[in-house]
């Protein structure tokens, strides 16, 4: 530490040496041309007046100088060096398998680390790091640019995920995050398929042809897939919602099953498929927890669909799909997913701007002001009912997966959006921070809590992650893929890895025998409908 200290006085004397050869590189900060002249003209005569006095004070400035480093040396704990030599350390690898909460990275402080040039480099970095950066999209990409060899299923970087399927409940961030993971896939590989597509409306360009497809479930194309007609009463197919509006009762009568029926891109079904790993992403699209008036207010949009509610979503669209999708697949698996994420908010508070406009007579535009006041907490007390109710009967319909073992249930945090009137963000900070409150309560107040839920409802700090990453969006609302969606599908494949189960050695014969190859496929038949 003493010889470093030599070493930067020298260079410091080296440097103001030769600076001094030319003193008209020194500019003042308040420069008169004039002034500065004739200054020059008289500084020979100033510096041979002032040497001796110069040279003493920096003598003894230089004493001083190294009898303080001398000291601090002495007096510094040796154990200070311990921390930046840990700081140093280059880990490149996965924590252990057998124990996957070694290591939470995307619990850790960190930063996303933005990277257009590099898609899958676009990761979480933990500022410690003893806790490596993760990125389970490479090994993926890396497999799959491999599939012209037709390689062991056995030698897979990823056996774990081999016939897993993952739901996603939400709304247009859930469509584009499964969409995305698809597209991130066939345009990764080498060579690539296609570019990420950031529109959200026309089809995806992962098809049957790339490695990995996507698509929305719709009449003409994946008829086999389309959940049976919705009829809010069964045993009357024209009943009438008894909170519908009076004067829009007959509107309902005669376009309700036309409702049921529409396909649309946005608000249908989306299925994200791997074939080479019989890996899968199928999401259901809501209009927040409850849309008002069983969703009468959206009933002349082109992309209302039927049933409205989440709960009657739930189980007259999630689950019958997840049946056909198991029946065409030939695999009982999806029936039983293994990891569900769930949402709601931004159509919960559009739901609540809307209601302020009524109210007060005013038109939403991105002017508006009203609509960034706080939310009410009749408000926040009726979305909390409802949420709780959701994840109720999310857990009672998905009781196990195959391995009679519970999915987690996470729910996925709100991001911070750009100014937009129907989700403020002053709004959205208070809503997720309302949810954070809520998923702690029903995990550990004992007096409300379902023990089911409790011991398999997480918190998923996505959305947090992308606040100051607004500049990446796609619209007001939606992040792009790069950076926000290849974040998510780490985050989402790290949930996924420490939920199922690691096939050990003794699997390898269960891991084989689910591999029927044909061309991508892993297990047989896939349906060629997407």
């Amino acid at each position: 530490m003493v010889n470093r200290a030599f070493s930067v006085l020298n260079n410091y004397f080296s440097t103001t040496a030769s600076k001094n050869k030319n003193s008209n590189e020194y500019i003042p900060l308040h420069h008169h041309h004039q002034a500065s002249h004739q200054e020059d003209q008289e500084l020979p005569k100033t510096k041979n007046e002032n040497s001796l006095p110069v040279k003493l004070l920096t003598t003894t400035l230089i004493v001083l100088t190294l009898i303080s480093l001398l000291i601090l040396y002495l007096t510094t704990p040796s154990t200070k060096t311990t921390y930046h030599q840990d700081w140093d350390l280059k880990l490149t690898e996965l924590p252990s398998q057998d124990n996957p909460d070694t290591c939470e990275p995307f619990n850790q402080a960190g930063y996303l680390n933005y990277d257009p040039d590099h898609i899958l480099d676009n990761n979480w970095v933990p500022f410690n790091r003893k806790c490596p950066t993760i990125s389970l999209l490479k090994p993926l990409v890396n497999d799959l640019s491999k599939l012209h060899s037709q390689p062991n299923p056995l030698s897979f970087a990823l056996p774990w995920l081999v016939n897993r399927t993952v739901v996603l409940i939400g709304d247009s961030i859930e469509r584009f995050h499964a969409r995305d993971f698809c597209d991130i896939l066939s345009a990764t590989t080498e060579p690539p398929y296609h570019e990420i597509s950031e529109n959200g409306f026309s089809p995806s360009k992962s098809n049957q042809s790339t490695p990995s497809r996507s698509f929305y479930v719709n009449s003409k194309d994946s008829p086999e897939l389309k959940p049976p007609q919705y009829l809010f009463n069964p045993d009357d197919r024209d009943a009438v919602p008894s909170d519908w509006p009076s004067d829009q009762r007959q509107k309902y009568r005669d376009h309700h099953l036309e409702w049921a029926d529409r396909d649309n891109i946005r608000t249908s079904p989306w299925i994200c498929e791997v074939p080479s790993y019989g890996f899968r992403i199928v999401t259901l699209f809501t209009f927040g927890v409850e849309p008002y008036k069983s969703g009468s207010y959206y009933s002349d949009q082109d992309w209302f669909i039927s049933p409205s509610s989440f709960i009657d979503k739930l189980h007259h669209t999630l689950l019958p799909l997840l049946e056909n999708l198991s029946r065409e697949r030939n695999e009982p698996r999806i029936r039983h997913p293994d990891l569900i994420e769930v949402s709601s908010g931004l159509w919960d508070l559009r739901q609540w701007s809307e209601e302020d406009s009524r109210l007060n007579n005013i038109t939403l535009d991105d002017s508006t002001e009203l609509v960034y006041r706080s939310l009410s907490f009749t408000r926040l007390e009726w979305w909390a009912e409802r949420v709780t109710t959701l994840l109720k009967a999310i857990d009672t319909a998905f009781p196990s997966n195959k391995d009679n073992a519970t999915a987690p249930i996470l729910w996925r945090s709100l991001h911070h959006t750009r100014r937009h009137s129907v989700a403020p963000y002053s709004r959205v900070e208070q809503l997720d921070q309302y949810a954070r409150l809520l998923i702690h309560t029903l995990k550990n107040n004992e007096t409300i809590a379902n023990p089911s839920l409790a011991n398999r409802l997480k918190f998923d700090n996505w959305g947090r992650k992308m606040l100051g990453f607004e500049n990446h969006f796609r619209d007001p609302v939606h992040p792009k893929a790069v950076p926000g969606s290849v974040l998510w599908s780490d985050m989402m494949l790290w949930e996924l890895r420490k939920a199922v189960a690691i096939p050990s050695p003794d699997d390898h014969s269960v891991l084989s025998s689910s591999f029927k190859h044909s061309g991508q496929s892993v297990s047989s038949p896939h349906s060629s409908s997407s």
